[in-house]
Parts: C-alpha cells; structure tokens; sequence
C-alpha cells in the first residue's frame, strides 16, 4: 500500500489538551490501518508559543520524534528542552506535554501505541 500526500487527512486543535494556542495534525496513516495496536502515527506542527496541555497515558505509550524547532518537554514535571533528532519517550502511566519555544513551528512525529 501507498499513501499518497494528497490524500493525508489534517486537523488543527485550538487549545490541544488545554495547551496554549494551536496544533496542526497530518494524520500520515489512519487508525483503522493501525490494526488496534496503535491509535495514532502522525507529525504534529505546533505553533510559536503553542503547546499540547499536560496529559497521563494509560495503557498506551507515546514517543516523540522532534523534526525541526526547539521545545520544552514536560516529563512527569521536569520541564526538559527539545530540540531537532531529540526523542520523547512517555510510558504508560506517566504525564506529558510539549510547548513550542522557538519562532519556527515546532514539528514532531508522534506515535501512540496500544499495550
């Protein structure tokens, strides 16, 4: 299978996660092609002085690829910067967020997998 670009589904959240400002979603594969073993694969833009709110995961796990643009992780409350090749790991059970520091979209591919 081939997923063409044309045909990748994008969203923007306002206040993702009770976050600051707004995140553009490219869903590159669509949860019904993650045969129930992921419910997310997707690159994230979040805008200067945007950010994703702080969020627990349960059953599940979320890893951050950063793209491109400089950040702040919160990780479990330690507030860590990201930057370009940097990776954000999120087990089940822990809490998350991200917010954009830089002047540039901070770009990040995002994965949530199911346990």
């Amino acid at each position: 299978m081939v997923i063409n670009a044309h045909s990748m589904r994008t969203e923007k959240i306002t206040n993702m996660r009770n976050g600051k400002g707004e995140v553009e979603i490219l869903h590159l594969v669509e949860k019904q092609f993650l045969f129930g073993k992921s419910r997310l694969f997707a690159k994230l833009s979040i805008k200067p002085g945007s950010s994703i709110g702080t969020h627990k995961h349960e059953n599940e796990f979320e890893i951050f690829y950063v793209l491109s643009g400089k950040g702040l992780f919160n990780d479990n409350g330690n507030a860590i910067p990201v930057q370009a090749g940097d990776i954000c790991f999120t087990a089940p059970g822990e809490t998350h967020s991200i917010e954009n520091t830089s002047q540039q979209d901070l770009e990040i591919l995002a994965i949530i997998v199911l346990v």
